[in-house]
């Protein structure tokens, strides 16, 4: 069998970490005397903050927008550290099921590199991963493909030889803009958003997936020959 590569997003698949982000947003509204709505959070949320904060505050200086960001960031990773996120359930048992079963194992995600490392120690899955991908390391956020195809890159394997993980749509659109199968979780788009977005598979939470089916779902989409 043809090696084979599983693409995690982060926010949402391995972690149920919606509610420390927008309690992170909330309070840089707070500290500017703007409000981060949940309307905006709905809207935003699964992107860069690139996108984020203009949507919020319109046109900014680089220098505003750097200290904006940073902020934002630093907010949530103390809202990890108070242990304001949830590890979903089987994730380390699902990651350590795809090694045996010699599947590479990514992690493609829109925030920097810090919340990244953070939340794979507090899963505990340093040794189960064997590439990241994050917002630092692309110039394009989802829905471009940039993400999942340089995590294909660092698994050393073609599109067609890895499936994404993901829960919105915009990872979704990645995901087949990539060219790779395309699996949704149900933790924070309803069903029907993630099938027009062009879902292959759809399961509840992550930790319903087994690692021999991942296999056979990229196996049955990768092209003959």
């Amino acid at each position: 069998m043809n090696a084979v590569g599983v693409i995690f997003d982060m926010d949402g698949v391995l972690v149920d970490s919606a509610a420390a982000h927008e309690r992170a947003w909330q309070q840089l509204g707070n500290e500017v005397g703007t409000p981060f709505g949940r309307a905006l959070f709905q809207q935003t949320f699964g992107q860069r903050n690139a996108s984020i904060i203009p949507a919020w505050l319109g046109a900014v200086t680089a220098a505003r927008f750097q200290e904006l960001d940073l902020r934002k960031e630093e907010l949530y990773r103390q809202g990890v550290r108070a242990g304001a996120i949830r590890v979903y359930a089987r994730i380390p048992e699902l990651l350590a099921e795809l090694h045996a079963c010699g599947v590479r194992v990514a992690i493609a995600s829109s925030g920097p590199r810090a919340n990244v490392a953070l939340l794979v120690d507090t899963i505990g899955a340093h040794a189960l991963v064997d590439a990241s991908v994050a917002a630092d390391d692309v110039s394009e956020g989802k829905p471009h493909p940039e993400a999942f195809l340089r995590a294909a890159g660092r698994l050393h394997l073609p599109p067609s030889q890895c499936a994404v993980v993901e829960d919105s749509i915009h990872g979704i659109e990645a995901a087949k803009r990539a060219g790779m199968l395309a699996v949704a979780v149900l933790t924070s788009t309803p069903r029907d958003r993630l099938v027009a977005a062009g879902a292959d598979a759809i399961v509840d939470e992550v930790g319903a997936l087994q690692a021999s089916q991942l296999v056979q779902l990229i196996a049955a989409q990768r092209p003959a020959g």
